[in-house]
Formats: structure tokens, C-alpha cells, sequence
């Protein structure tokens, strides 16, 4: 191998290995909420596994029509910034399960945390505005596709219907990952 095909090699491999995430902000969410999927117990043990804390902080862990059965709430810290973990799973009166795990981040840029979640789901948002993205999307065998409203009920039933929404509320970021599964 020449000098030229080693450095494009190294760049090739480079690239491949580097992380997906350009925001560390991302990666800790892609961490502990979406590799888990919004699994309670797996988001529980990544969190766990990851040096989160356990915090008294007052949090969102409720959902209109679920019945929630577990929840956590954690605090760390990525560069400067507080972030507070909320996670919770549930059931509605139908049998539908749902699971949340949602990052509050203080001093992050929104714009950064969004690119990187479209890159992550592989799909532009279908639903965005100056403050906030939409992704809904299933995993499948394939990997992660966008869904149409035609498919909400589908996906539900088979693999889960997931939705990531990235917003800001002017002091930091809020990642959201929703999880509905018939």
C-alpha cells in the first residue's frame, strides 16, 4: 500500500470510528435514553452505569391517560451544564404501553442538538419550527425509518412507535424520546 491509499485508509477508518454525535449533549441522550429505546429498566442501568445521581428536582413524569408505574429523575453534568434525567413507563386503561426518557440541558445550543438527532434517526424531522423538531419513526430489523400518520397504528402493534422531540424553551435544550407499544 502507498503512502496516498494509507492516509485514505486512515481517513476512511477515522471516520467510520469517530462518533455520530458532533454534540456531547446528543451523545449522552443517545446514551442513556435512545440506545435504551425508552426502556425504564434499561434507561434506569445506563443511567446507573453512566454516573447519574439521584435528584429531588420536580419533573414531568406524568402523561394524560397513563397509568405510570415506575419513574426516576437524575442529575449530571456535560461540560458546564446541569442536565436532569426523567424517565417513567406506564400503561393506558387499553393495554398500550408507553415509556418515556426526557434530558433537560441547560446552555445548549439547540441547533446542534437537532442536527445531531436527524443524523441519529437518518431522516429530516417531519414536523419543525424555530424552537422545537418532530421524529416519529420505528425500528425495524432494517434500522430506523420515518413514519406517516397511515403507519402510527402499525408500527405501534409491531415493533413500537417511537417519538424524539428536540426543543428549546430559550435556557437549554429538551430532548424527548416516547415510546408506544400495543
Amino acid at each position: 500500500m502507498n503512502r496516498i491509499h494509507g492516509v485514505i485508509a486512515a481517513a476512511i477508518f477515522a471516520a467510520i470510528a469517530s462518533p455520530a454525535c458532533a454534540d456531547p449533549v446528543f451523545a449522552a441522550f443517545t446514551k442513556v435514553c435512545a440506545d435504551t429505546r425508552a426502556d425504564f429498566s434499561a434507561v434506569t442501568a445506563a443511567a446507573n452505569a453512566n454516573g447519574w445521581k439521584k435528584s429531588d428536582s420536580a419533573g414531568d413524569t406524568t402523561m394524560e391517560g397513563v397509568d405510570v408505574s415506575d419513574r426516576l429523575t437524575r442529575a449530571s453534568k456535560i461540560g458546564d451544564s446541569e442536565v436532569t434525567l426523567f424517565a417513567w413507563r406506564g400503561m393506558t386503561r387499553k393495554g398500550v404501553q408507553v415509556s418515556a426518557c426526557t434530558m433537560h440541558v441547560a446552555k445548549s445550543a439547540f441547533a446542534e442538538v437537532q442536527q445531531d438527532a436527524a443524523a441519529w434517526t437518518g431522516f429530516a424531522a417531519q414536523d419543525a419550527g424555530p424552537t422545537n423538531a418532530l421524529y416519529r419513526f420505528s425500528d425495524a430489523p432494517e434500522g430506523r425509518h420515518a413514519l406517516a400518520k397511515s403507519d402510527y397504528d402499525t408500527a405501534a402493534a409491531g415493533p413500537g412507535m417511537e417519538i424524539l422531540t428536540v426543543s428549546t424553551d430559550g435556557h437549554g435544550a429538551i430532548l424527548d424520546l416516547l415510546k408506544i407499544k400495543k
